[in-house]
């Protein structure tokens, strides 16, 4: 095999890109078996994959920035729930030698030296907006874009409802989220039943058993002694989720699936 990059290991040892970086990077280690370290390792060195190419394959851009773009977080639960993502995916950059910026929305939407531009939670306008004046990938975290062309990453909501289901019994539950400013996955998730129900600050929790993906509102949840479900949304399949976007969007990865719903 000529030339074998970072996405030819990870299919043959059929795990994901950040799998396959995390083990040559010697970080996360918590996130993989040592059956898979090993079955990794045995094909980087069968292919006489290095390193150094590695690092040359999983970051083409030269700037070795990443900017984390928020919208505007007017309410408390909105700052909590965005916090441990955040500090996560900061830590798992930074890991591989990258410098995560992390900044709020802006109205002044060009940006300068930065391999990729990672938004989250943000409105598809103001999405469209940034990759008009941008020429580096784009890729949405928690909100839905109307064009295929750009990454986006979101959780599996039909899995929420099947968990609540399992919980509790078909429609005999409310889902609990934090509200979000893309209307458009708002209006994706409302399709899929009458069940969702979207907080503010003084939005007060539904009747009844409760099911969640945020940690915000299972402490709620629990300081109230509700019945509850929490399906965390802030897992580290998440992260990995993200970086391997990433990595596929700065290679300019043609022919893969550009929206991933995580469970």
């Amino acid at each position: 095999m000529d030339k074998i990059t970072i996405k030819d290991v990870a299919r043959l040892a059929g795990v994901s890109v950040a799998t396959v970086s995390y083990i040559i990077n010697g970080k996360h280690e918590d996130r993989y078996t040592s059956d898979t370290k090993r079955k990794v390792l045995q094909i980087v060195n069968l292919y006489s994959f290095r390193p150094s190419r590695l690092a040359q394959s999983f970051a083409l851009g030269k700037s070795r920035n990443v900017i984390l773009l928020t919208d505007k977080h007017e309410t408390l639960l909105q700052k909590a729930e965005s916090y441990d993502f955040l500090m996560a995916l900061c830590k798992t950059f930074e890991g591989l030698g990258y410098s995560l910026i992390v900044r709020s929305y802006l109205e002044n939407t060009r940006i300068d030296s930065a391999d990729a531009i990672i938004c989250v939670g943000m409105e598809e306008e103001k999405f469209r907006r940034l990759a008009q004046e941008n020429f580096v990938p784009l890729i949405s975290v928690d909100g839905k874009i109307n064009d295929n062309l750009f990454f986006q990453i979101y959780q599996d909501f039909n899995h929420v409802l099947q968990e609540g289901g399992k919980a509790f019994g078909k429609d005999n539950f409310k889902v609990a989220l934090v509200d979000t400013y893309n209307e458009t996955l708002k209006e994706e998730i409302r399709a899929l039943s009458d069940c969702f129900v979207f907080l503010d600050d003084a939005g007060k929790l539904p009747k009844g058993n409760i099911v969640t993906v945020h940690a915000s509102l299972y402490d709620l949840c629990k300081a109230e002694n509700r019945n509850t479900l929490f399906v965390p949304a802030n897992t580290h399949a998440r992260v990995d989720a993200v970086l391997d976007c990433f990595h596929q969007a700065v290679e300019r990865v043609q022919g893969t699936m550009h929206i991933v719903k995580v469970k």
